[in-house]
């Protein structure tokens, strides 16, 4: 194979017309001119200069081979570059997991401003509970993943992952306007027999719904189920049952009541985990964008920074 410090070299010495003009371009010595382009007409088999007591003249091999080596040294450069991007953590490709309410709560500025700071980085999305995402964290197939847990579900974290943790979240009970609640000893009194709204069975929301109500003394009625908390808030608001939700999941606060459920298991913790074994250059970049962007943001009542 050709060695590309040769072949720019060639095409100094082609530009220049010497070799002598050329080692004083590249900071070489004429010498080493000379001895770079016996090894290049070597490689290549080509006579590249004709040798006389005036001098080397340029031959029309070693100008065609210029013109050639000109465009795949180009094409080096611009590989140079990139790979010094990608491992700069410039550019590059990255494999992002989250679960519906972050997506559409955190993602889109959190995306925003690491496009912004990275322009040329690529994001693949894949929206799903953590039960999933932390075992495709730990596979390699996605870089990073937004995760919850709840308090009354602690969770076990595979040893190679970390999470950095973003925000603490209040459970809050949601009722329709037309029923009013004041504190959580209500709750229990007024809806008890109620038709409750819970997500998926056997979800970790599902779950903390229930002890938190058993520690009221009821079990609740799960009329409905659903993964998306925008649509219980819009089921509670038309009236169809009540809910208790994380602060995340809570839209078109105006058309609900809301209230924070008294409870040691009325909180979940959001985080942004990653395999500290991985290779993506961008895991940390990405960490630490994520990370920014939800510490300023202005997030309002029931969520607050962790930590």
């Amino acid at each position: 194979m050709l060695n590309p410090v040769h072949l720019h070299t060639l095409e100094v010495v082609v530009e220049t017309g010497s070799f002598a003009s050329a080692a004083r371009e590249l900071g070489y010595t004429a010498s080493a001119v000379s001895q770079q382009m016996e090894a290049l007409e070597r490689a290549a088999g080509l006579t590249l200069f004709e040798r006389g007591a005036r001098g080397v003249q340029v031959t029309a091999p070693a100008r065609m081979l210029a013109d050639r080596a000109r465009t795949v040294l180009s094409d080096l450069r611009e590989l140079d570059a990139d790979v010094r991007s990608i491992a700069a953590g410039r550019t590059g490709r990255v494999k992002v997991g989250c679960f519906p309410t972050a997506g559409a709560r955190i993602l889109p500025a959190a995306l925003s401003d690491l496009k912004r700071s990275h322009p040329s980085v690529e994001v693949t999305l894949r929206i799903a509970e953590p039960a999933y995402t932390i075992e495709m964290v730990e596979s390699g197939e996605l870089d990073v993943a937004i995760v919850y847990e709840y308090a009354a579900l602690t969770r076990t974290w595979p040893g190679r992952l970390r999470r950095e943790a973003l925000v603490a979240e209040d459970l809050v009970f949601l009722s329709p306007l037309d029923m009013v609640v004041r504190d959580t000893s209500e709750i229990a009194a007024k809806f008890s027999d109620s038709d409750w709204i819970s997500s998926g069975s056997g979800t970790a929301g599902e779950s903390t719904t229930y002890r938190i109500c058993a520690d009221m003394g009821f079990a609740p009625n799960i009329a409905l189920r659903t993964e998306y908390y925008d649509l219980v808030t819009e089921f509670v608001a038309a009236g169809i049952g009540v809910a208790i939700i994380p602060a995340l999941g809570i839209v078109s606060r105006h058309r609900v009541n809301i209230l924070p459920v008294e409870s040691k298991w009325a909180q979940r913790t959001v985080s942004v985990v990653y395999n500290e074994g991985a290779d993506n250059p961008l895991i940390p970049q990405v960490v630490g964008s994520f990370t920014q962007t939800v510490r300023a943001t202005e997030w309002g009542p029931y969520i607050s920074l962790a930590g």
